[in-house]
């Protein structure tokens, strides 16, 4: 697909699984933030559709699954390396991965009005050359505020900008100290 990116991540650490829950890409420059993409409000993106799309790589110390989730905030959450405090956008099926490096992707093709203030839209996943066909998306965004709204006593608020935080994860079905999980590349493209 050609990409003319409107948000791209910052480079991101490797995610090590001792544990069997998503775990967030953080950021090389920072490990205490996530590695996320925006959507910009009451930009072009407006009304149409787009698309965020995560990709990379990743081994495990076994023959132990792997799924990649696409996670969505109106804010950075208070906590934000913990998958839960975001709303799962969309998550694929377990895949087995092994002791070689094996590609993945997640994407999302996805639509905001900021008028009503959700996002909809589809994703689907590939890992290790299996892929799980596009479905729904597994929960909405809603109370996107990308645009200008009049308060009771004629002050007119500002739209949140970004009005979008788009985050990846990672998932591996054992915990192995020795699974490891890279993000090459998290980003925004229309």
């Amino acid at each position: 697909m050609a990409s003319n990116a409107n948000s791209r991540a910052l480079p991101a650490n490797p995610v090590s699984a001792a544990v069997t829950t998503a775990q967030v890409f953080n950021l090389v420059s920072n490990s205490a933030v996530p590695a996320t993409c925006v959507a910009r409000g009451k930009s072009i993106l407006e009304g149409k559709t787009f698309l965020v799309q995560a990709q990379g790589n990743a081994v495990t110390a076994g023959n132990y699954t792997l799924k990649a989730s696409l996670l969505a905030a109106l804010v950075i959450p208070g906590t934000p390396l913990t998958a839960t405090n975001w709303t799962l956008l969309g998550s694929g099926t377990a895949r087995a991965v092994n002791t070689a490096y094996t590609p993945w992707n997640i994407q999302a093709e996805l639509q905001f009005d900021s008028n009503g203030g959700i996002m909809h839209g589809v994703f689907s996943q590939e890992v290790n050359n299996l892929f799980d066909a596009w479905a729904a998306l597994t929960n909405t965004l809603t109370g996107i505020n990308g645009t200008n709204a009049v308060t009771a006593q004629g002050a007119t608020v500002p739209p949140a900008d970004p009005c979008i935080y788009f985050a990846a994860a990672l998932t591996f079905g054992t915990a192995n100290v020795a699974n490891i999980g890279n993000l090459i590349s998290l980003e925004l493209d229309y």
